[in-house]
């Protein structure tokens, strides 16, 4: 009726595209998706970072050095190329230096410390395999397999014990990952990440991420610049060296 009423009665209307048919099988889908993830074992980026919570928001541009599973260098700058905050970790031990403040917080790499880039729910590994759209998390097959054609989606889920610890959704349009729910068995989803505009920067690589957590309420976007994989990386490119002058201030569990 709205489009009897919107158009004149001579004038016809093209019916919408259909969504893409489900062609692949579940064996089949789970293989490309370990395939690209064998693929990654670095990467190295360039890209605009913006933090938002209650407590605080703030944006720059961002350089992103990592190595899978654990070591990742973040350095966030103003608009002038000025260090915010610079964060190392090698998995055991995180350093943050502040150069506003002249200090360089180290410590053990556990959530609440880490926590300074990568939101406590989020587990190390987990973030690396975000930054470079590496889905699923959950290892094994999914113990359901669906494909939703009005969105022209698979959704697969993991469960463990019965609870579910991971849905996870796959655009059959380039059988790219572009959003994940983890729930880890809780009854709520940690948190939740959309990954966009796959192949823009690198091939099966995402240019743009949105990763939210409800428990603390933050959310970070990132929208890459540059993008490489697997550079050769050395050792300076994921270490923090401690500046002359700063005050070193130890980080607690």
């Amino acid at each position: 009726m709205l489009a009897a009423l919107l158009w004149p009665a001579g004038c016809r209307t093209l019916p919408p595209a259909p969504p893409p048919a489900a062609v692949i099988s579940q064996e089949a889908l789970l293989a490309r998706l370990q395939a690209r993830q064998e693929q990654v074992q670095s990467f190295q980026a360039k890209g605009r970072i913006t933090f938002l919570s209650p407590e605080q928001n703030y944006s720059g541009n961002a350089l992103l050095s990592g190595r899978l599973p654990d070591s990742l260098k973040v350095d966030v700058l103003d608009f002038l190329g000025r260090t915010i905050l610079s964060f190392a970790t090698d998995g055991t031990e995180v350093k943050v230096l502040s150069p506003s403040e002249n200090k360089l917080f180290q410590g053990p790499a556990t959530p609440g410390n880490l926590a300074a880039f990568i939101p406590p729910t989020v587990s190390l590994p987990q973030a690396l395999r975000l930054l470079v759209g590496a889905l699923p998390l959950s290892s094994g097959p999914p113990q359901n397999f669906d494909y939703e054609a009005a969105t022209g989606r698979y959704r697969l889920e993991w469960r463990q014990g019965g609870a579910l610890t991971e849905r996870l959704w796959v655009a059959a349009q380039g059988l790219h990952p572009v959003h994940v729910e983890w729930f880890g068995g809780a009854p709520e989803a940690q948190f939740t990440a959309e990954l966009a505009n796959f192949g823009a920067l690198a091939p099966d690589l995402p240019e743009k991420i949105t990763l939210k957590t409800s428990a603390p309420q933050k959310e970070m976007r990132l929208v890459y610049r540059d993008l490489k994989l697997n550079p050769p990386l050395t050792p300076a490119d994921l270490t923090l060296a401690s500046p002359a002058g700063v005050v070193q201030v130890p980080l607690g569990k």
